[in-house]
């Protein structure tokens, strides 16, 4: 194959945040927001590259055979490429390709902000699903995704959204499966809608906010009572009803709070603690999705009314409804 398109999904966390790094269980859906990568065979003695979405350019490069890239002409954005380098690298590609990349779709149209939704990962999967056609490896190299994508991250996260722009659809992910999660059904009767606080949030700053806060206090007793709620939570929503995955949510969601208090995160910052505080006052359940602190969150329901009048509720907020929903296809050939 001389040419490759593939695809992606983004990812929202709805369950095991911060505890599926202590290996219990996270609970995440892929969304129908897709990451596009196109790779094609060049003729010229370089490469080009083409982005849109978080940076929008062209730039040439060449590659030596230790993976170092040489800008030709004004480079990019610093660490805007970072991503590209990674896949290069681990994969060992040799040859001169087009690139294009976009992440377009996981930019908020109004502000041009990041949603927060797993972009990077969605577009690493892609990737490295096109270089593994247009190279004749078999299939997608899922460790090269997970590898490369941990090494952008400096070696932090989980991979759970690795698992999910892979896999699509619900899984439920533990770090000990390496790359790939547990496939899951969406339970009958739980209605949702993903809600966007306007404010961006960096997981790799949450992340290290939390290394430090580890380093300095151990290990509090409320990270084992959110691993205990990341479990009976995803025990409940494989095996159990509606009402009561959403009582386990509400349990989840003040384990969660209290973790926040502890290691002073800020996960329920930018509105987040106003909205679940009014969720539990109108019966349904709202939650900060992944690491928090902004992005996005989700609010939970048995009826689709109750999701509708609480998403205008946080519009009143600041708030805004997105317009994304579950994705069951993973990573896929478009071509």
């Amino acid at each position: 194959m001389t040419s490759a398109v593939a695809s992606a999904p983004g990812k929202v966390v709805l369950s095991g945040e911060y505890a599926v790094l202590e290996g219990a269980p996270a609970i995440c859906m892929a969304i129908d927001k897709r990451a596009r990568a196109e790779v094609s065979m060049a003729a010229s003695d370089y490469q080009t590259v083409r982005t849109s979405g978080y940076i929008d350019g062209q730039w040439k490069f060449s590659a030596n055979q230790d993976g170092i890239f040489e800008w030709i002409g004004d480079g990019p954005p610093e660490g805007g490429l970072d991503l590209l380098h990674e896949v290069w690298a681990g994969m060992g590609i040799s040859g001169n390709f087009d690139i294009s990349l976009d992440t377009s779709k996981f930019l908020d149209p109004v502000s041009g902000s990041k949603l927060g939704l797993g972009s990077s990962a969605a577009l690493t999967v892609a990737l490295v699903t096109a270089f593994s056609n247009v190279t004749e490896r078999a299939g997608v190299d899922a460790k090269n995704a997970a590898e490369a994508h941990r090494r952008l991250q400096h070696g932090q996260g989980s991979g759970v959204d690795i698992a999910a722009s892979l896999a699509g659809g619900v899984i439920e992910f533990r770090m000990q499966d390496e790359v790939f999660g547990r496939p899951m059904t969406w339970p009958v009767g739980l209605e949702y809608a993903l809600l966007w606080s306007g404010l961006p949030s960096s997981t790799s700053e949450q992340l290290r906010k939390l290394d430090e806060a580890r380093r300095s206090m151990g290990f509090p007793a409320s990270i084992t009572r959110l691993c205990e709620a990341a479990e009976a939570t995803a025990s409940c929503w494989a095996n159990g009803g509606t009402t009561d995955l959403l009582a386990e949510f509400h349990r989840y969601v003040n384990v969660l709070m209290q973790f926040d208090v502890d290691h002073d995160l800020g996960i329920f910052d930018a509105g987040h603690k106003e909205l679940a505080e009014a969720a539990a006052e109108r019966k349904v359940v709202y939650k900060p999705c992944g690491a928090g602190g902004g992005d996005s969150g989700v609010v939970f329901a048995t009826d689709r009314e109750a999701v509708a009048e609480f998403a205008n509720f946080a519009g009143h907020c600041g708030y805004r409804l997105l317009d994304v929903s579950l994705e069951v296809s993973g990573a896929i050939l478009e071509n």
